[in-house]
């Protein structure tokens, strides 16, 4: 059962317009009072309309009241009209709530290079505006409306208490292919009734999102429209969170809660994924070390295979280290635990049968390298690549 509870001021809202077949399609998020914000987006250099949009609003600062959100086309390399749709979004969605363009968010994920249906995006901001809900049925409407792939909704809430003050915090994402660093074919919003100055709100976001949305992979793929909005309202009441301080290292904590289960459940719902795998390269010299091989491995189509068919295959780990080219490796003094099981250590180990046969046989697989090389370490969540991430993928756009 999904813990849900939206902040106070906030109301969302989702429903179907006509996009998909039969499953939502479009969501609206709104506060009354502004909202502080920041958001995390794709460093692809092939960026979608709405990323470029809000990217410019986010940059006027003038506060976040709302953010449009619709599913089945990304509004991606649609030229001049690309920008004219998104910013039409912007307009009429701004014109119901009675607030400014600059106020408002727009984000658009699924097909690339198929333009707009602006004609049913038009018709369902009005009807999106009327049925804004604090309830919990309004929150898993919302999160329907921005799957693509995805099996199920993506949610996590938690309460945190600053300064006798309880501050609620709560994400929505979707997501599930097209996973990589930096970041994954991702939509997620983190909404907060927190009292944080930007200074901090954009700092947290950019140290919690580190450790979850950008230490994860489902397929290696980058994305063009991956987007992270935190929205921040101050309608918990509690004193101003600023950096450096108890009550900033309290809120970062429990955003981190929100973020790391919402990256685990990318991870779990990977496309046509049976396995979620945790991947840790320590002893290196540098993070930076520990963060490449850790990426090699993870996105080694190898190793993502020898995880789907339950082989123990050390050696293309070991590949995969090597082709990292971190400083300070020596083979002989590598160590490598599959499921806490030893198979290398300068030297090949001789599992016995039975100890072998248990590893990668469950849903959670650990992967550990030691490089002995220092004192760094990096880890991050990955799944296996199966048949059916092949078949999803074969005919997405048929």
């Amino acid at each position: 059962m999904i813990k849900i509870s939206l902040p106070k001021g906030f109301k969302v809202s989702g429903m179907h317009s006509g996009m998909k077949k039969t499953k939502k399609d479009i969501g609206l998020i709104f506060s009354q009072s502004k909202c502080v914000a920041a958001g995390v987006f794709t460093q692809n250099k092939v960026k979608a309309a709405p990323v470029i949009l809000t990217q410019q609003i986010l940059k006027k600062n003038e506060g976040i009241n709302a953010v449009i959100v619709n599913s089945a086309n990304a509004n991606c390399c649609t030229g001049k009209q690309g920008m004219i749709d998104a910013k039409k979004m912007v307009q009429i969605t701004s014109d119901c709530l009675n607030v400014g363009m600059n106020n408002v968010c727009v984000c658009s994920t699924g097909i690339i290079g198929h333009k707009m249906d602006m004609e049913k995006i038009i018709a369902a901001i009005p009807q999106l505006v009327d049925t804004l809900s604090y309830k919990k049925e309004a929150v898993l409407d919302f999160a329907r409306s921005i799957l693509t792939t995805d099996k199920d909704v993506k949610i996590k809430t938690i309460s945190v208490n600053i300064c006798g003050k309880k501050v609620m915090i709560i994400g929505v994402c979707k997501g599930a292919g097209m996973v990589h660093p930096k970041m994954a074919t991702m939509l997620a919003y983190i909404l907060t009734d927190a009292n944080i100055e930007q200074k901090a709100l954009t700092k947290v976001l950019k140290e919690t999102n580190e450790v979850s949305f950008n230490a994860i992979s489902v397929d290696g793929d980058m994305s063009t429209n991956d987007t992270v909005i935190l929205l921040a309202n101050a309608q918990a009441g509690n004193e101003l969170i600023k950096t450096g301080t108890k009550e900033y290292d309290e809120f970062k904590s429990g955003l981190n809660v929100v973020l790391q289960k919402l990256a685990q459940d990318i991870v779990e719902d990977g496309e046509g994924s049976t396995k979620i795998v945790t991947i840790t390269v320590k002893g290196t010299k540098t993070k930076k070390d520990a963060e490449k091989a850790t990426r090699v491995i993870a996105n080694s189509q190898l190793v993502k295979t020898s995880l789907y068919g339950q082989d123990p295959n050390w050696g293309r780990i070991a590949s995969s280290v090597g082709a990292s080219m971190i400083a300070g490796l020596d083979p002989d003094k590598m160590e490598i635990i599959l499921d806490g099981v030893t198979f290398y250590n300068g030297k090949r180990i001789d599992v016995p049968a039975k100890k072998k046969a248990k590893v990668y046989k469950n849903k959670y697989v650990d992967i550990v390298v030691d490089v002995k090389a220092g004192k760094e370490e990096y880890s991050m969540f990955t799944c296996d690549l199966t048949k059916r991430y092949v078949e999803i993928n074969a005919h997405y756009t048929t």
